[in-house]
């Protein structure tokens, strides 16, 4: 039962993760509302204040040599002069109700803000490079890249998040990230909370929303999410925030068309505006995420073609606002990679290296993957369906919803393919890797079709019926049970054998010196014990290579690697037929070992620990 309850309350560490991360997304509210236009989305604040702290920190970055630090202290200071501001013009900073739905969701805070890194890209890349940073106080250069992230030319919008946080904290916070992405959920959850209403024919309600409602909002970006996955949401990958800005991008685009089809033109160069914030956010969070920017961007311009009532010269004239912010922070960060960071991103291959033959194979594996997520590809057919009734007779607002979402759907797949097909490796190509994560990305675009679709049947069908209202404590208690009904199962951190590798890599630390030059060896491992020694040794100083399971190497071969004279020291995770008689020595499956070389004579061991 103790171990049950530490899933909550773990370490003290759990305060100021929490109370860091908190006040940074705070901070985003704060100097966000100045950008809320006459609409008040105040559901969208953050991310206008995010996105203007990811310019302010890529341009000073790139073009000064002003450490982050005092860069930090003066974002901090304009978000303080903002909540001043906002209070002071007693306006609402929040979303309303957002207080009761803090409580609602309680346990799941308590429990994420106990979690730590876990997933191999967070030791890769989403955690190594934000806390190079924060030791730095810049972006990485060439000099010390090495100690970055596998891929460390990726744009930095998401990399500040951490580093705020950690900055705050005063210590490098793993689980920042995991915290501001659950904040990204619950703040879109009043975005889902709005479009409900919307469907209901209660748009202009700006009222607290009931506990209820506050239960669906909140279940429908997460239990109720079609792509909702733990081990994405509850740790520092970056799709939680491509997915909502993407999201948020889309109805906004939907608002500015509302707001032409109307005549109201001012309101619609105000939200043309907002998705120019949105989209210079979207192409700094990932290197892909220019395209789908576009996309967004494209959709929007598509369904404003569509609509009789919108002239189209009207529609270009938002053209400027909503593309230029993203271009120019595009380019700005291309400049700052060809001058320190080549080589460090995925790069598009010749035409002539294109797996063409491959395309069968491709098609059928992407197939595949959506097959096996049943909810998200019902959703993805009905989505285009709709999108295709849409645009051969174009009827109401919810036409132009779902041609934005099916343009966004039909573009990111269509992208993913070209992507397998000219920029990944053969073997990650014909297995269509990360398919069902990339897909992810584009999963509040589902949530926003799909709330404000069924808030226009439940007003059609069900509302007035009895039998809902019978059942109006079922949202509350599913969001309010599942964390503890799950914890376990949620705190994935604590599952073996992970544990026991960061324990080791740790140890490591006090073991080895510069200079030590270190191979991993894991031959039934994954590869992940190496990607945490690394993380923990903080990049390819000491660490160097790792071999495992995908390597398949002969007798001859593993023995010409070990005895190459390359390596000071061996940690050997895991056992093959070969690998005792190769070193020269008796060693149990069941334990870790650190080898230091002998010189000539072979391997000692320095220390061994016991696997879980």
């Amino acid at each position: 039962m103790t171990h049950y309850f530490t899933n909550f309350i773990q370490h003290t560490g759990q305060i100021d993760s929490f109370l860091a991360s908190a006040l940074l997304w705070i901070g985003f509210f704060a100097l966000g509302s100045f950008f809320l236009g006459k609409t008040k989305l105040y559901e969208a604040a953050p991310f206008f204040g995010w996105a203007i702290v990811n310019f302010v920190m890529t341009f000073l970055g790139v073009y000064s040599d002003i450490p982050f630090q005092v860069i930090a202290i003066g974002i901090a200071a304009a978000a303080i002069l903002a909540l001043v501001v906002a209070l002071r013009r007693q306006d609402r900073l929040f979303p309303a109700g957002t207080l009761k739905l803090v409580l609602l969701v309680a346990p799941i805070l308590l429990l994420v803000s106990a979690m730590i890194g876990s997933q191999w890209d967070e030791f890769s890349d989403w955690l190594i490079t934000p806390r190079l940073m924060l030791e730095t106080g810049s972006f990485p250069t060439a000099a010390n890249a090495s100690r970055s992230g596998i891929l460390a030319a990726y744009p930095f919008g998401w990399h500040y998040v951490t580093y705020l946080a950690s900055l705050m904290a005063g210590r490098f916070l793993e689980n920042a990230g995991a915290l501001v992405n659950v904040f990204m959920l619950l703040t879109f959850s009043f975005m889902s909370i709005r479009l409900i209403r919307t469907g209901l024919g209660r748009a202009d309600d700006n009222s607290i929303p009931g506990w209820t409602l506050l239960a669906i909002g909140g279940l429908s970006t997460t239990l109720l999410n079609t792509t909702f996955a733990q081990k994405v949401a509850l740790t520092a990958y970056a799709d939680v925030a491509t997915a909502t800005v993407t999201g948020l991008g889309a109805v906004i685009g939907w608002y500015m068309l509302g707001a032409l089809a109307d005549g109201r033109r001012k309101e619609a160069m105000q939200n043309a505006l907002q998705i120019g914030l949105l989209m210079m956010l979207l192409v700094n969070l990932k290197q892909s995420t220019v395209v789908l920017s576009a996309l967004v961007v494209g959709a929007v311009f598509l369904a404003g073609l569509r609509d009789p009532k919108i002239k189209f010269r009207e529609l270009i004239a938002m053209l400027p606002a909503m593309v230029i912010p993203a271009i120019i922070i595009f380019f700005v960060w291309r400049y700052y990679v060809g001058q320190e960071l080549t080589a460090r991103e995925m790069n598009l291959r010749a035409i002539s290296g294109w797996w063409i033959d491959e395309i069968p194979q491709i098609l059928s594996r992407m197939l595949l993957v959506l097959s096996k997520k049943g909810a998200y590809l019902l959703l993805l057919v009905m989505i285009i369906g709709f999108a295709v009734r849409g645009m051969i007779k174009y009827r109401t607002p919810f036409d132009r919803l779902a041609i934005i979402a099916g343009a966004i759907f039909l573009g990111h797949n269509a992208f993913l393919f070209f992507a397998y097909l000219s920029t990944f490796g053969k073997a990650d190509a014909l297995r269509a890797a990360s398919y069902w994560r990339y897909n992810m990305q584009i999963g509040m675009v589902g949530v926003v079709f799909t709330t404000y679709g069924l808030g226009i049947l439940w007003h059609k069908y069900i509302q007035a019926r009895q039998w809902p209202k019978q059942v109006a404590w079922l949202p509350v208690c599913l969001i309010v049970l599942a964390p503890f009904i799950a914890a376990n199962k949620l705190r994935f951190d604590r599952h073996p054998p992970l544990p026991h590798f960061r324990a080791v890599a740790v140890d490591l630390k006090e073991l080895l010196i510069h200079g030590n030059k270190l191979l991993v060896i894991d031959p039934q491992g994954s590869g992940e014990s190496a990607t945490v020694t690394r993380y923990e040794l903080g990049g390819e100083d000491i660490y160097k290579r790792y071999l495992s399971a995908y390597q398949r190497l002969t007798r001859e071969q593993l023995y010409d690697v070990v005895y190459s004279g390359e390596f000071s020291h061996l940690l050997v995770h895991s056992l093959n037929l070969d690998l005792p008689g190769v070193l020269g020595m008796k060693l149990d499956e069941n334990r870790s070992y650190l080898l230091e070389s002998t010189g000539a004579s072979g391997w000692r061991i320095v220390k061994t620990w016991d696997r879980p």
